[in-house]
């Protein structure tokens, strides 16, 4: 016969082979025995033991008695003891981590053991866990028994014994009971544990899932044994924060955490607390992770139940621990970049909401994850009514967190987007202006398709909230958003004490000549992206840089000026602001490259599209140019509306219209960086025209063209011209552009010719190439899902065909210009599935914003490591 498999602080299974016969909770606990823990001690017969056992009834006490009886000794107990028994727990243990494991506990309570257990527990206590022995044991008996006249008999004592609280009901019901078992369990602790171990094997050959799994068989303590007695369950370290100090509670004179109110796990006596702490330490230096330990003091000796991973534990702690271990040596560079995934720094960058404070808040789930984080706040519906309701609470020093509510939001509302803690709108998707607007600020946005617009309110799902109300939005990296009616608790992101920037030091080391520039616009995003250790700017939208509240009607004005005259007074104004810009945008990222964006945005999306703010607009003119009347202003806003305006006039067809809007720009851009070399600070600015479609534009834009009564002013020209105004050498600057269109990724080679690098606007690419407009296509995206006609958000996931079209462009460039940069620059660039293929063209960064970055980088890191383990 097979022999039995014991454990304790000093006996543990040695070899592997054995190891995978004990199943999950064996493994688990012969590790806390190898790792010296003082656990309980106990047992593990394998399944081929439990069936030899099976067929030799009579073989069975014999075989039980001697690793009981080994079991004992530690405890100063006796197993079947009238005086001071020894229970046992006997445990399922699984080959597959996925089973929930079957348990009975308190094995050997009898009417020979229950008196003498009660005199350290009490009677209560006593017969109420005798009464859970017998009802475990039915539970057992019902997974095999196919007998129905007896299944319904057994069913009725179940529900019997289930109702019965009192000590004499749990008595006579015990009493009823007793005719349908032998006689034997109730009388005889050894018999009660040979007939469950028979019980087992039957569940075992009946049950698909458990039909090679062993029995656990351990050593029960309690914690309700006197005033020197505890239970207890603790972290090895704060599972919030991350600090190395242990967290949990005890409860004294308590079986478990449900009986009484616990204290400070740090309120414990000393050498208890100094033996935990030890406890802890080693657990995780074996596991690489925090733990969650089980424990009792049972008269003053301290026992470990179960240690367990946790589940529960925040991106910072887990980060934190790591560093740690990484500190000491225990771990290397590379786990400790496997051991995050990238989508998880996502929680660390920005807040995350309490879920015990949202617990009893109503919430619909669902909706698009727009950008990421947890965001509380008063619902507006209009940008004026958010400014006003900001402006006013600042003012008399009130809560000023708000939420804007909108269908969708245009330039106008970015202004509000950028004071409001999130926004929510019911149209568009992932690529959309809000979602885009609101990840390059920091801000929380989702999209829920299922919001109706009233007079005075809005309908969320079946909600109706009004301005004012209060709602909190969580859009987690690892689920579907949710919208909480009501106001949750916050936990406010610290990158310099989370850990992130320690850690990114360590996956800064294992990325190659492939990295991460930022989409920044201001300067407080380019300070986030040199904090994390951006390689550049990829994507400076100029168009951004004039949604500022005291900037938006002077470019408006810019645009529906009647003459050059008048624009070029608006664009004068403009320049000043725009030096202003790039001069801050320079200096911080002082030695990085640059890339600016010359405008992009179709003009008309900058006019008003509210009656408020058209009315404010009206005014401003009107201050300007008395005789400008109201029809006039609003005739020539509407002549500049267009009816596919992703396709109209934007982008470089501006600067063919307009080009003294491209000038005022270049120039600015040249006085800042020129500026800044008089200062002696490194700038490297690089200019990216956006929408080429030909080789044509990009050559008239870079060195500039002349026609019969009107003239472009290349980028060459306007750089000599402020050169000599600055009597300075040159800069070295670069002149690329954005391949957004089918057109410009075929004739890449050409292109090329005048272009030093080539920005990838994959969100337009993809519009370009699939037909489909991000702001409409959440409309039937479900249904395609639902058919499996798409399966992937193609504005978050690289589709085959945007691909095709950028290993094209990359192949054709190349070959024209061999070092010609390249990158990503869409909202693309930040997801890690399209890292493997950016790299494998041979792009040379992705660049998205600077929220973006961390996982970005990892993603790569992690990318390269899986390369150098395939390769070696």
């Amino acid at each position: 016969m097979k022999k039995y498999y014991s454990f304790s602080s000093t006996e543990y299974i040695k070899d592997k082979e054995t190891l995978e016969i004990v199943g999950i909770r064996g493994k688990r606990v012969m590790e806390l025995a190898r790792l010296g823990a003082p656990i309980l001690p106990g047992f593990m017969i394998s399944n081929e033991t439990i069936t030899e056992l099976a067929s030799s009834p009579s073989n069975t006490k014999k075989f039980i008695i001697a690793p009981v009886e080994k079991i004992e000794r530690p405890l100063k107990k006796r197993f079947n003891d009238e005086k001071n028994p020894m229970l046992v727990k006997v445990v399922e243990s699984p080959q597959l981590n996925m089973i929930q494991a079957f348990s009975i506990h308190n094995m050997g309570l009898c009417d020979k053991t229950v008196g003498g257990f009660s005199t350290y527990v009490g009677e209560e206590f006593a017969y109420h866990e005798y009464r859970n022995v017998v009802r475990k044991i039915i539970d057992l008996e019902l997974k095999t028994d196919v007998n129905s006249d007896r299944t319904e008999q057994l069913e009725q004592f179940q529900k019997s014994l289930k109702a019965s609280k009192k000590q004499n009901k749990i008595k006579e019901q015990i009493e009823k009971i007793k005719p349908l078992f032998p006689n034997e369990i109730f009388t005889n602790a050894y018999d009660q544990l040979l007939f469950v171990i028979g019980l087992f094997h039957s569940f075992f050959k009946t049950s698909n899932s458990s039909i090679d799994s062993a029995l656990l068989i351990q050593a029960m303590t309690f914690g309700n044994y006197g005033e020197e007695s505890y239970y207890g369950s603790y972290y090895t370290r704060d599972n919030i924060t991350g600090e190395n100090e242990i967290k949990g509670k005890f409860f004294v004179n308590a079986f478990d955490a449900t009986q009484t109110k616990g204290k400070e796990i740090s309120q414990i006596d000393r050498p208890f607390l100094k033996d935990l702490k030890e406890i802890a330490d080693n657990l995780e230096k074996h596991f690489k992770e925090i733990r969650q330990i089980r424990f009792t003091v049972e008269n003053s000796t301290l026992w470990v139940i179960d240690q367990v991973p946790v589940l529960g534990k925040s991106t910072q702690a887990e980060i934190k621990t790591l560093l740690e271990l990484h500190s000491k040596k225990i771990i290397d560079d590379n786990y400790i970049i496997n051991a995050i995934k990238p989508g998880r720094l996502s929680e660390i960058l920005h807040s995350v909401i309490d879920l015990e404070s949202a617990e009893k808040l109503p919430k619909t789930k669902g909706g698009i994850a727009g950008a990421v984080g947890a965001a509380i706040g008063k619902v507006y519906f209009t940008t004026e009514g958010l400014l006003k309701a900001y402006k006013r609470s600042i003012q008399v020093g009130e809560n000023s967190n708000f939420i804007l509510v909108m269908p969708a939001t245009f330039a106008e509302d970015v202004k509000a987007i950028e004071v409001a803690k999130g926004v929510l709108t019911a149209e568009g998707g992932y690529a959309s202006h809000a979602p885009v607007v609101a990840r390059s600020l920091g801000k929380v946005a989702m999209v829920y398709l299922d919001i109706k617009f009233l007079k005075d309110s809005v309908k969320i799902g079946t909600r109706t909230i009004k301005e004012g109300d209060c709602i909190s939005l969580n859009v987690p990296y690892y689920e579907d958003p949710t919208i909480y009616f009501g106001k949750v608790d916050l936990t406010e992101p610290s990158h310099k004490d989370s850990g992130l920037l320690e850690f990114l030091e360590i996956v800064q080391r294992n990325l190659d000549d492939f990295d991460v520039h930022a989409n920044a616009d201001q300067p407080k995003d380019a300070q986030l992206a040199k904090l994390f250790k951006a390689a550049g700017i990829g994507l400076c939208r100029t168009e951004h840089m004039f949604f500022h509240e005291k900037r938006i009607n002077i470019f408006r004005s810019m645009i529906i000026a009647g003459d050059k005259k008048e624009r070029a007074k608006a664009l004068g104004k403009l320049k000043e602001m725009q030096v202003a810009d790039f001069y801050k945008l320079f200096k911080i990222m002082e030695g990085l490259p640059v890339t600016i964006r010359l405008l992009d945005a179709p003009l008309h999306e900058f006019l008003p599209h509210t009656k408020e703010s058209m009315d404010k607009f009206i005014k401003f003119i009107q201050a300007k140019q008395p005789k400008l009347d109201e029809k006039e202003i609003r005739l020539r806003c509407d002549m500049k509306k267009e009816f596919n305006p992703m396709l109209g006039h934007r982008g470089v067809r501006i600067a063919i219209s307009y080009p003294e809007i491209y000038n005022m720009q270049t120039r600015a851009i040249f006085e800042a960086a020129y500026s800044l070399k008089k200062e002696r600070i490194d700038v490297k600015p690089e200019i990216m025209i956006p929408l080429v479609m030909s080789e044509n534009e990009i050559k008239t834009i870079r060195k500039g063209k002349k026609i019969e009564g009107a003239a472009i002013i290349g980028i060459m020209d306007i750089e000599n011209e402020v050169r000599e105004s600055f009597k300075c050498g040159p800069i070295d600057y670069k002149v690329g552009t954005m391949i957004e269109l089918p057109a410009a990724a075929l004739q890449a080679d050409k292109i090329a010719r005048y272009a030093e690098f080539f920005s990838f606007g994959t969100n337009d690419l993809t519009q370009t190439t699939n037909g489909l407009s991000r702001d409409d296509f959440n409309s039937f995206f479900t249904d395609y899902n639902e058919f499996d006609l798409l399966g992937e958000n193609p504005f978050q996931y690289l589709q085959e065909q945007v691909k095709e079209l950028i290993r094209i462009a990359a192949q054709r460039g190349r070959l024209t210009r061999p070092d010609l940069i390249m990158g990503i620059c869409g909202e693309h660039g930040a997801e890690p599935s399209n890292i493997p293929f950016a790299k494998e063209i041979g792009l040379n960064y992705v660049s998205c914003s600077p929220y973006g970055i961390p996982i970005a980088k990892l993603a790569i890191a992690r990318y390269n490591l899986s390369k150098n383990s395939d390769n070696g």
